[in-house]
């Protein structure tokens, strides 16, 4: 689950990306070809521009006045390592955040993860010498011939009665099952050997599908020390995957801290541009609505401050 959650996130990223960087991409160039044409239909602008010694179009028809910055490349720069959109652009100080937040989220996940996978092995030992699959199955053994001689015709068969069964192999599902259920408690080192058949027989109890009083005593008893070894257990795995699941917020902030670094860098980039275009005091082309005999039409002007 931990590893779809994280894809789902990665993936959830890349697009929004992609939509951005093609949303921007395709109103640049939109809006470099209606300039293009509202220069050619206007003599007057070129002359203006000309005049200024100026060119309002880049020598590789990008449509950005030398000296400008690329929102897109702005933001492509910080999808991939966030800040370095913002350094492109001049804004430094936001570069460095972005950069600092980024090394901070996966410092804290590889701490976290490398902790928690240390807690896992220690409990998987503990497991490993505490919990015997022998005994168990010898325990299972027994209380199914036991079962057996009792069964009548209606009555399911034995290992219907018990809701789960271990894995034939020694997985993490194998290793949550004998510690989160009750009926493999049977195999935790602790329990005495009379809770067998004949020795501790439930009166019965199996055959009524009952087994609640039977396992609290066997399992929970006060006088049980398998008890304590399967409560160390399970503390120790709850530390485990507390800490697994921490070292995912490391994740989750880095991925946030890409998507909002791409936004602001492409954003930055605008305002560079705009303050770099009033700064050189450049012919601006900007196109806008206006209202006009009672309709909603699109607006190109053209300013320049003298």
């Amino acid at each position: 689950m931990k590893g779809k959650a994280i894809f789902c996130s990665f993936a959830l990223m890349v697009l929004i990306l992609a939509v951005g960087t093609t949303v921007w991409a395709g109103a640049g160039s939109g809006m470099s070809v209606i300039r293009e044409h509202f220069l050619q239909a206007q003599p007057t602008v070129r002359e203006v521009t000309q005049q200024l010694g100026q060119q309002p179009e880049s020598p590789e028809g990008t449509g950005l006045v030398p000296g400008m910055k690329k929102p897109g490349r702005a933001l492509m720069y910080s999808a991939f390592i966030p800040g370095t959109g913002e350094l492109y652009v001049g804004a430094k100080k936001r570069g460095i955040a972005f950069l600092a937040v980024e090394a901070a989220a996966w410092t804290w996940y590889f701490t976290q993860h490398s902790s928690g996978k240390t807690k896992e092995d220690d409990f998987k030992d503990f497991a490993d010498g505490n919990w015997k699959e022998d005994a168990y199955l010898s325990w299972y053994g027994h209380w199914e011939d036991w079962y057996d001689a009792r069964k009548g015709d209606n009555d399911p068969n034995f290992e219907q009665i018990f809701t789960h069964h271990l894995p034939g192999q020694v997985d993490d599902d194998y290793y949550e099952m004998i510690g989160k259920y009750d009926q493999f408690s049977y195999g935790w080192l602790g329990n005495p050997n009379d809770y067998l058949p004949g020795d501790y027989a439930p009166n019965d109890s199996l055959l009524g599908y009952t087994f609640d009083k039977t396992t609290y005593h066997i399992c929970r008893g006060e006088d049980a020390v398998a008890t304590t070894n399967r409560d160390d257990y399970m503390n120790m795995r709850d530390d485990a995957n507390k800490l697994l699941k921490r070292a995912t917020w490391g994740i989750s902030a880095a991925l946030f801290n890409h998507v909002i670094s791409a936004v602001d860098a492409a954003l930055a980039a605008k305002s560079y541009n705009r303050a770099f275009l009033q700064e050189a005091n450049l012919p601006q082309l900007r196109m806008e609505m206006d209202r006009y005999a009672d309709e909603v039409i699109p607006k190109l002007t053209l300013t320049q401050k003298f």
